[in-house]
């Protein structure tokens, strides 16, 4: 009898049986702002496990929005959006009103589309310069993006800041964490498993693949792992 193995861990993910589903019933709808100019009133601050940065629930006259919470944001507070807001804490204004030297957050790419840069807690943009077709944001990475000047974001720093500074003790405490997330953990090496779980498991030296990384694109589902189609491996010299 030959043992052929078991399917790889991305195999049975992508198969979508209940066990790697997300549990989406869990999760706060997408955060997002609309386009419209309006002004409305913080009447929630809530954590979501799917987010690092506090949520606030926003009313407006035509309806209700969910944006990440500034820093010092409180229910009751008025938030203003639009090109008549003021540029204050938890405004949501279009960049070309915003003075240079001023951090925001959850900036959009394209204006109109909710926000979707420098989301995460404690994260914010500082505006470096302006133009009349460019705003240049120097990102939390230190690179210089440019933005159109009809993009809205939030002005100040994101909420939650310090979230990642306690120190994780346990391995449980972080399964918990990864699984409220929905995240694939822990990650084992491929050269780590036995070798009826992956092509580049088992062996005496459990670090050393041991054979070519690389492998045809049109390689069966269980073999495509590794450097698929790749015209060449290592550096260059």
């Amino acid at each position: 009898m030959i043992n052929m193995g078991k399917p790889l861990n991305q195999q049975r993910r992508g198969k979508g049986s209940p066990t790697f589903k997300s549990p989406k019933h869990k999760y706060a709808p997408r955060s997002t702002y609309t386009y419209m100019d309006d002004e409305g009133v913080v009447i929630e601050l809530f954590r979501d496990s799917q987010r690092s940065a506090p949520l606030a629930l926003i009313r407006y006259e035509t309806g209700v929005s969910i944006i990440p919470a500034a820093s010092g944001l409180s229910v009751g507070q008025i938030i203003q959006k639009g090109d008549e807001a003021s540029v204050k804490r938890g405004n949501i204004v279009p960049l070309k009103h915003v003075p240079e030297g001023e951090k925001v957050f959850c900036i959009e790419l394209r204006p109109g589309d909710g926000g979707k840069m420098v989301r995460g807690a404690g994260a914010s943009a500082t505006v470096m310069t302006k133009t009349d077709k460019f705003v240049k944001l120097k990102m939390p990475s230190g690179q210089l993006k440019s933005f159109l000047p009809r993009c809205k974001a939030i002005v100040g720093v994101a909420a939650g800041a310090g979230i990642k500074d306690k120190p994780i003790l346990k391995a449980g405490k972080n399964f918990h964490i990864m699984k409220a997330k929905h995240t694939y953990w822990p990650r084992v090496s491929s050269s780590a498993m036995n070798a009826v779980e992956h092509p580049f498991g088992g062996g005496r030296k459990h670090s050393h693949v041991g054979k070519p990384q690389t492998v045809s694109r049109h390689a069966p589902p269980g073999r495509k792992v590794g450097s698929i189609a790749a015209r060449r491996m290592g550096r260059k010299r």
